[in-house]
């Protein structure tokens, strides 16, 4: 099955592409390739860029204290109580979490060359920076490994933060078996909630991928084929809606 996940506001659009660029990240430190390096060194500025806003922790500090409020008018179950526990510590250690906003390297001049070259119109290149050069040859996969994972350390909390929201919210998707003739549907939303994530799920064989747009009161889904394949049978899928 594929899963499509929409947004249905700004603030879970930001968590959605913080919780992405973390993976990416994570993703390019591990992969076996000659230019993994430089990948991550990007990847690794979008992050500061992102997680480094006072406002951002500020943010996850808040919704982290209404989850728990929630938690608590639930059944104390050992899953809920794991989870409330969870949370605390999350919370915890944002508090306790330093980050400097903006490209602040504390005199690392070599990251601060690569920032400046990571926004030229060439990008990071090595034969332009020997300094560069002389990093990746006298550093193994290891080494690398170990330096990206270190500079990272100080992103963790927001990363955890974020994973653990993003946990929530996907585990209260509400899903439903729907069919469309015509590759376009409205699906009613409940005004009185805060609707916050749509989630489509279509089989893999599928040849048809959704787009929405929404309002207060529903979601349109509009369906555009790979190929040149007309709507000739009825598209099946699954619609959820997640609130947190």
């Amino acid at each position: 099955m594929i899963h499509y996940e929409f947004p249905l506001n700004e603030r879970i659009r930001k968590f959605l592409r913080i919780e992405e660029i973390f993976e990416k990240m994570e993703a390019q430190i591990y992969a076996k390739n000659e230019f993994s390096s430089y990948n991550c060194f990007n990847t690794f500025f979008e992050i500061i860029a992102i997680a480094s806003r006072a406002d951002l922790k500020v943010e996850l500090i808040q919704e982290i204290e209404k989850q728990r409020s929630k938690m608590k008018t639930k059944m104390k179950t050992k899953k809920n109580v794991a989870i409330n526990n969870e949370l605390y510590r999350t919370r915890i250690k944002l508090e306790k979490s330093k980050t400097t906003p903006g490209f602040n390297f504390g005199g690392d001049k070599f990251l601060t060359e690569l920032k400046t070259r990571a926004i030229s119109p060439f990008g990071i290149v090595a034969s332009d920076f020997p300094e560069f050069q002389y990093w990746l040859k006298r550093t193994n996969e290891i080494d690398r490994k170990a330096y990206f994972q270190n500079k990272l350390n100080d992103f963790l909390p927001i990363k955890i933060a974020i994973t653990n929201l993003m946990k929530i919210l996907r585990k209260n998707i509400k899903n439903n078996s729907i069919h469309t003739n015509s590759g376009s549907l409205q699906y009613k939303l409940n005004p009185l909630l805060k609707n916050d994530l749509v989630i489509i799920t279509l089989g893999e064989s599928s040849k048809f991928y959704p787009n929405i747009s929404s309002n207060k009161y529903a979601v349109n889904v509009h369906f555009s084929k790979i190929t040149n394949e007309t709507y000739t049978k009825s598209i099946k899928f699954k619609i959820g809606i997640a609130s947190f």
